[in-house]
């Protein structure tokens, strides 16, 4: 055999090696679905003080998917069925859409429902399905019908991996001020003044020792996220250090995006790939705090992580590409001498 059919073959062998290699060294984040949320939050993360988080309607940051495009019409029917453009105040609004969502099935058994937007909403109203997630994207498209803003703040308890907790925040136009709404859990929250208080507020309170903060029920005819009062708050204070923002409310844009309808049908994680890749998948923003900077640098290691594997890959990829037509260039010219 000609050295340039042993250089090419080898180059094909070196480079199938790196990306098998690449590919191990993500085994770890393969084997379960938080493993993977902490990928997907490693590739979209951005780091911001408080200040960078407390913004408004007004000063809305311009790389913040905000939804622009129409809602479906079935959102657009329900926000009109519950009169929720009659409705004077943006937190009565609020409180229609949560008892619509928590009131519309007997019982609610939760359990992610993880499809499209629409196929989202059926089970919840008919069958008291979904889980907090599903709760979030709902909300957001029928608060968005009815010209509400939003936004979602999400906490974690694992290093910003999938194991946690997402909510919603609405801007209450006449009051002119953020109010947190857990429709899932069926909770907002008031302080000493018995006006609902924001996400930054409740964070702030409940750090307070004792916290002067009230739990109150959505919807007094449903069921609370937790029989035991003690319970939620012990669930809120542990994911104290580990607060997001979702950075974007596009939940009809999302849906509608080519390569999410096209990855959609064969799984949910490449459907969220296929978000990423046509840039409609929202990123996070982490609230930094003295008391994560370990999981922060953890998570930022991850990201390097990433970008170095990615990076490699491409390379390995086109040295793999190049090896090959090589290789088979060379075969090639040794047959045509071995037939002269």
């Amino acid at each position: 055999m000609s050295d340039p059919t042993r250089f090419w073959r080898r180059g094909v062998w070196i480079s199938l090696l790196v990306l098998l290699l690449s590919l191990l060294s993500l085994a770890p984040y393969l084997t379960s679905s938080t493993e993977l949320v902490r990928m997907r939050h490693a590739l979209l993360l951005v780091v911001s003080p408080d200040g960078g988080l407390d913004w408004t309607p007004a000063t809305l940051p311009a790389n913040f998917l905000l939804e622009r495009a129409p809602p479906y019409p079935v959102f657009t029917e329900v926000v009109d069925r519950l009169g929720l453009k009659a409705i004077p105040s943006d937190w009565d609004r609020t409180l229609a859409i949560s008892r619509h969502l928590l009131g519309s099935s007997p019982a609610l058994s939760g359990g992610a429902i993880q499809s499209d937007l629409l196929d989202t909403y059926q089970p919840i109203v008919g069958k008291g399905e979904g889980y907090c997630g599903d709760f979030v994207r709902v909300f957001m498209g029928l608060a968005t019908a009815a010209g509400i803003p939003v936004r979602a703040w999400a906490f974690s308890f694992d290093g910003f991996g999938g194991h946690g907790h997402i909510w919603l925040e609405i801007w209450n136009r006449q009051l002119g001020r953020w109010q947190l709404v857990d429709t899932f859990n069926n909770y907002y929250f008031v302080g000493e003044e018995g006006v609902p208080l924001s996400a930054l507020e409740f964070r702030q309170v409940l750090r307070a020792t004792p916290p002067s903060l009230q739990l109150l029920l959505l919807h007094p005819g449903a069921r609370p996220g937790y029989a035991i009062e003690a319970k939620a708050w012990d669930y809120y204070r542990r994911g104290l250090a580990e607060w997001y923002m979702v950075w974007g409310n596009n939940v009809f844009s999302y849906d509608r995006a080519l390569l999410v309808r096209a990855f959609g049908s064969v799984s949910r994680s490449l459907e969220q790939l296929g978000g990423i890749s046509q840039g409609v998948y929202p990123g996070i923003r982490i609230l930094a705090d003295p008391d994560n900077q370990r999981q922060l640098a953890a998570i930022h290691g991850l990201r390097i992580h990433l970008w170095f594997i990615g990076i490699l890959s491409v390379i390995a990829l086109l040295a793999l590409l190049l090896s090959l037509a090589g290789w088979w260039k060379s075969r090639r010219s040794l047959a045509t001498r071995s037939e002269k």
